[in-house]
C-alpha cells in the first residue's frame, strides 16, 4: 500500500539540474553497498553488483537505465554452469564480469511502474541516490535470503511461474526455460528439467545437441551425481 502510494505520486526530476553519467552515479551508489552487501561483492559496471559464487550461484543487483532519465534497480541469480543465449548463440557466464540474469526480479514487473522506492534520476541530488541504492539492496537481500542453493532457485522458478504480473512474467524472460531446465537437471529431476530445455530450444530455434548446450547438460549431470 505505502509503496503503490509513492509509485503513483512519483516526483519530477529537478529541473536545471545537470544529468550525470552512469559511472559517477554508481559511484555514489557504491558508497551505500559497501555496508548494504557482503563483502564478496564486486563492481562489474557501472551500476551492476555481482557476487562470488556459491553452489553455482552469483547474485546480481543492477540499476538499469529505463525511459525518463532513470534508473530502476533489479536483481536476481546467474547460475555458472548455465550459459546465456542473445544474438542466435548461446555462450558461457561463468565469470563475474561475465555473469547475467538466469532469474531477475525486477519490481517495474510487479508494479508495472517505475517503482520510486528504488530508483532515481540521471539527475538526482546524492541522497535521492542514496536512498535508493539502500533500499533496492534491502528488497534484493531479502529475495536472495530465500535462494541459498540450487534447490531454492528451483521453488523460486516455480513460484514465480504462478504469480501474474502487470509487465513481463517468468516466461517474457529469454533465459527462464534454459536455466530452469539445467537446474533441474542438476537436481536430478532430468525429466523435467529436460520439457524445459526442448521449450527453449523449439522457442529459439536451437540444436538440442549444440556444443554448448551439450556441454552444459553433462554439468548439470555431473553436479547431480555429486
Amino acid at each position: 500500500m505505502f509503496f503503490s502510494l509513492i509509485e503513483r505520486f512519483r516526483r519530477r526530476p529537478e529541473l536545471g539540474r545537470p544529468i550525470r553519467r552512469g559511472q559517477v552515479l554508481g559511484d555514489v551508489v557504491a558508497g551505500v553497498l559497501a555496508d548494504s552487501l557482503a563483502s564478496d561483492f564486486q563492481r562489474v559496471g557501472d551500476l551492476f553488483w555481482v557476487s562470488d559464487p556459491k553452489d553455482h550461484m552469483r547474485y546480481l543487483l543492477k540499476f538499469q537505465a529505463v525511459k525518463g532519465m532513470t534508473f530502476s534497480a533489479c536483481w536476481g541469480v546467474s547460475v555458472d554452469f548455465v550459459p546465456i543465449f542473445g544474438g542466435g548463440k548461446l555462450k558461457w557466464k561463468r565469470t563475474a564480469k561475465s555473469a547475467a540474469f538466469d532469474l531477475c526480479i525486477d519490481p517495474i514487473d510487479s508494479s508495472g511502474r517505475i517503482p520510486a522506492w528504488c530508483s532515481f534520476y540521471s539527475n538526482d541530488r546524492d541522497y535521492h541516490v542514496e536512498r535508493a541504492a539502500s533500499a533496492a539492496a534491502k528488497a534484493a537481500r531479502q529475495d536472495w535470503s530465500k535462494i541459498a542453493a540450487l534447490k531454492d532457485l528451483a521453488g523460486t522458478f516455480e513460484r514465480r511461474a504462478k504469480m501474474e504480473f502487470r509487465r513481463f512474467s517468468l516466461e517474457n524472460y529469454v533465459q527462464t526455460d534454459l536455466a530452469r531446465g539445467l537446474v533441474l537437471i542438476a537436481l536430478g529431476r532430468a525429466d523435467e528439467g529436460q520439457h524445459y530445455l526442448d521449450a527453449f530450444c523449439q522457442q529459439f530455434a536451437i540444436a538440442p545437441e549444440a556444443t554448448i548446450l551439450t556441454k552444459a547438460k553433462g554439468e548439470a549431470i555431473t553436479i547431480a551425481a555429486g
